[in-house]
């Protein structure tokens, strides 16, 4: 294969097979390693003669300047507020931490990022299968985006590769460490917010998106609407168990739309899944000598637990988790009574 060197920035020509390739540089980025920056080319082949493919160069150059160029950063800020209206806040969280992980393409033009750059952001993660997926997903809705908009030509994510991992299994907070965290209430800020936690199944996102006005009572029971990962788990209702009921109160009692905010400054704001995991969790855990290798998606696991020996049949139970086989059960069943969800209430301990 031969090579038609021409001046910087004019392009070149290369000789393959029978036919020739245009070639232009159209901009630089990192190295794999961050050591140096490397070129970007666009290529264009087929042309008959040498002479044909030089002359094709200028018009790649000009194909790639007319486009608008958005960082990886700046799609997804455009993309962010156009997609999370069609979803769940906790969805959206998901698709921030997911989005993070590609950090070292965050400065770099979409239009230069290569299915090997995401392929090696996605191979130096180290969560697991779950945040693997989450982050094939949030790319290709960002470059179905980026198509849209037309910055990019073609989509480069049809081929990530998750990997064989298997997926985190968190193991419950204990009978034994949710008795401890019990007897804290009051003495550690939030400790009652994870133990509430622990006995209403809901993820954190959810947990941490219910309002005042999600609180509602139905024949004397105190109930809780929300929800939002899957169809079957949006809007959902979930009994409070009596021992649960006194906080409730008081987190009412909050100048606060949110049920469980965070304090700051003179005011109250909503609690992000971060904050709550970094900040609240963790600490807690620690400073009551609990393991610390457990995260507050522990909590509903526990409530997966304590349902299992809870009265009520196995359709109620998969309502109350929001699990996707009850979107079977809906179409088969009447609303859940207030009499089955009383029950699980009054058996929960």
């Amino acid at each position: 294969m031969k090579t038609k060197s021409r001046g910087n920035g004019q392009g070149t020509a290369y000789k393959r097979g029978r036919t020739w390739e245009a070639q232009v540089v159209i901009g630089w980025r990192k190295s794999a390693d961050g050591s140096r920056m490397v070129p970007v080319k666009r290529r264009k082949g087929g042309f008959p003669t040498k002479a044909a493919a030089i002359a094709a160069c200028p018009s790649l150059m000009t194909a790639s300047g007319q486009k608008s160029r958005l960082t990886l950063r700046d799609l997804y800020d455009a993309w962010e507020p156009f997609y999370s209206p069609r979803v769940g806040a906790s969805t959206m969280v998901c698709y921030l931490s997911a989005y993070k992980h590609f950090s070292a393409l965050h400065d770099t033009f979409v239009d230069l990022i290569t299915a090997a750059d995401l392929q090696r952001c996605m191979d130096a993660c180290p969560s697991g299968k779950r945040t693997h997926e989450n982050m094939r997903c949030v790319a290709r809705l960002l470059w179905a985006y980026a198509l849209d908009l037309q910055i990019i030509d073609r989509d480069v994510t049809e081929n990530l590769y998750i990997g064989k991992g298997k997926s985190v299994q968190r193991d419950p907070i204990t009978e034994e460490e949710l008795e401890t965290i019990r007897q804290s209430i009051g003495r550690v800020l939030y400790a009652d917010y994870v133990y509430a936690l622990c006995y209403l199944g809901f993820r954190p996102g959810e947990f941490l998106a219910l309002k005042h006005s999600s609180v509602i009572l139905r024949d004397g029971l105190m109930l809780l609407i929300g929800g939002s990962k899957t169809d079957a788990g949006t809007d959902r209702t979930v009994p409070v168990p009596p021992h649960i009921v006194s906080i409730i109160r008081s987190q009412l009692a909050l100048p606060s739309v949110y049920l469980f905010p965070r304090s700051c400054g003179s005011g109250w704001v909503q609690m992000s899944t971060a904050y709550f995991r970094e900040q609240v969790f963790k600490p807690m855990m620690k400073s009551l000598g609990l393991p610390e290798g457990k995260l507050p998606y522990s909590a509903r696991h526990t409530y997966s637990d304590k349902l299992k020996t809870a009265a009520g049949d196995d359709k109620t139970k998969a309502a109350l988790m929001g699990h996707t086989d009850y979107a079977f059960t809906q179409s088969h069943y009447q609303s859940i009574s207030t009499d089955d969800l009383r029950a699980v209430a009054e058996s929960i301990r």
